[in-house]
């Protein structure tokens, strides 16, 4: 009897340790979690290094631990894409020059597929991890156990830890039809120019035309973002380094989902930081700060947002940390191909309530009902209203709301990203778009893409031009003619690499060069062929 005991003591000891410390869970929403204790001086000295590093190899970040029953070795590099060569952040007033170099992106070591993307401040890194298994959320421990003597830093969950039980709830997520109703009448009321350029269709057999003549060019394919942040979301992350971090995460998050969608041909959409502007807690004194109250309802938050004039940007957001009413996580304009002002690339305008706005605005609070949302479900939310300003209402039919259908199969996969009420994104198709929303953006990106997006600046494979890094690129699948290269659909190790044994015949020195590294492989193995 004492030995059955003890190995049933044992089994809940092995099991409280494979569930985390002490199995709690971490907030109202998030039912799991482990403790990250790693030595934060070595990844400190490793971020000091990295930014004053020359070499590519020195420039190199990483990171191992174990959590949640498995190994994780993290490789990563300072992220230069997410923000523009002109970058420009403002805090109180004022312009500083400013660097983003805590800012990195990587992968697991091995793990093909995988990304990593988060900061490193203080020896911390702060992010997600995106596996074969789902994605983990690494954060500091003060951010949710501030008064508790833990013996670890940081907290990592799974994004199937995460219990968003709103997302069913009436008006849980975004606003009610009424205030889209109200929004878009305003939106209708643009005074008209006597004189202005008249507006083509774009039927749908020139698509294909259109597909090839964007594969013979560079592409414009980068929505570029003016981010601000109140005072109550400086207040709540608490220095300026996190506050970049947290935009950084989001604008990441959001570009993994554009990128990995076909807009019915146009692909790799991007998103870039051009600039941020941050309200400390000494700007909740400032008269000539919009956002100083600490009452705004959400469609006067927004409003506040379309009064200033965003020319300059693709969209302009403000994130907050406000609880606003019926449970409302965002809020954007509504994009459309024609006929209705709103959305990405619109510029100031007059409207009939005599004020001058900028329609290509949303925000979004990381604060709901009293209690603070998982980054996973933030995420999500900004893609969600991004996706309204490309030109996407909300999900209906039964096509695109499978998880509102009877069938329990199609009910498990859950709803898309533009389905009313948030979700928790733990579903198969929370973070995709449904046919519905593809439809009605790649509408709108056909329209007015051109008037304001900009090259990324990065190679793209898919695009039809040999880049560095690609060995050839005949597009995607449904354009590749060329046999002896892998189409921009082909898994990461693949894509825009040419076949086994294949030649590049885009150029001679391509071929030679090839030819060369051809060569080069043969003498490698016949020599690996004859080592003990």
């Amino acid at each position: 009897m004492t030995a059955v005991l003890s190995v049933l003591l044992c089994l809940l000891c092995s099991l409280r340790s494979a569930r985390g410390y002490y199995g709690n869970p971490l907030s109202k929403y998030i039912r799991h979690y482990e403790g990250l204790s790693y030595d934060r001086d070595l990844l400190h000295s490793q971020h000091q290094r990295a930014k004053r590093a020359l070499s590519l190899q020195e420039r190199e970040l990483q990171l191992e631990f174990h959590a949640h029953g498995r190994h994780f070795s993290l490789r990563m590099k300072r992220d230069t894409r997410l923000f523009s060569d002109d970058f420009k952040l403002e805090m109180s007033g004022q312009e500083l020059d400013y660097d983003t170099s805590h800012i990195y992106t990587g992968e697991i070591y091995g793990e093909q597929g995988s990304l990593t993307h988060g900061s490193v401040v203080d020896g911390k890194f702060e992010g997600f991890i995106q596996t074969h298994r789902g994605t983990f959320y690494v954060e500091p421990v003060e951010r949710y156990l501030q008064d508790k003597n833990v013996p670890f830093h940081s907290v990592i969950y799974h994004e199937d830890d995460i219990h968003y039980p709103h997302r069913y709830g009436p008006g849980g997520g975004c606003a009610d039809s009424s205030v889209f109703e109200r929004m878009k009448r305003y939106q209708a009321s643009v005074m008209r120019r006597l004189c202005f350029p008249q507006e083509t269709i774009t039927s749908t057999d020139d698509h294909v035309l259109l597909r090839k003549k964007r594969m013979t060019q560079v592409e414009k394919n980068t929505c570029q973002l003016f981010i601000q942040t109140d005072h109550l979301f400086y207040k709540y992350y608490t220095s300026r380094e996190a506050v970049i971090a947290q935009i950084s995460s989001h604008v990441k998050a959001i570009d993994a989902i554009y990128q990995g969608t076909d807009f019915m041909g146009i692909r790799n959409i991007s998103f870039m930081v051009k600039r941020i502007r941050i309200n400390t807690t000494s700007d909740e004194r400032d008269r000539s700060n919009p956002f100083r109250f600490a009452n705004i309802g959400v469609e006067k938050f927004l409003e506040l947002n379309s009064e200033q004039n965003h020319d300059d940007y693709c969209l302009a957001y403000v994130f907050t940390d406000r609880d606003f009413d019926d449970g409302v996580l965002g809020l954007a304009w509504v994009g459309a191909p024609a006929g209705s002002s709103g959305g990405i690339c619109e510029k100031n305008k007059l409207y009939s309530d005599g004020k001058k706005k900028s329609l290509n605005t949303g925000i979004i609070t990381v604060q709901n009902y009293a209690s603070h949302v998982p980054p996973k479900v933030s995420h999500i939310t900004f893609a969600h209203e991004v996706g309204h300003n490309f030109g996407s209402p909300h999900d209906s039919g039964s096509e695109c709301t499978p998880g509102e259908s009877k069938s329990q199969d199609k009910k498990e996969r859950g709803n898309y990203i533009m389905y009313a009420r948030a979700t928790s994104g733990d579903k198969l198709n929370n973070n995709k778009f449904s046919v519905c929303s593809v439809k009605n953006i790649s509408q709108v990106l056909e329209k007015k893409s051109g008037s304001c997006f900009v090259e990324s600046g990065q190679p793209i494979c898919g695009n039809g031009l040999v880049e560095p890094g690609e060995e050839c690129d005949c597009g995607y699948s449904d354009q590749c003619k060329d046999e002896c290269c892998y189409d921009a659909n082909q898994p990461d190790n693949r894509k825009c690499k040419l076949k086994p044994n294949k030649v590049c015949r885009y150029s001679t020195q391509c071929s030679l060069q090839l030819a060369l590294i051809k060569t080069n492989r043969k003498q490698r193995s016949s020599i690996n062929s004859h080592s003990f």
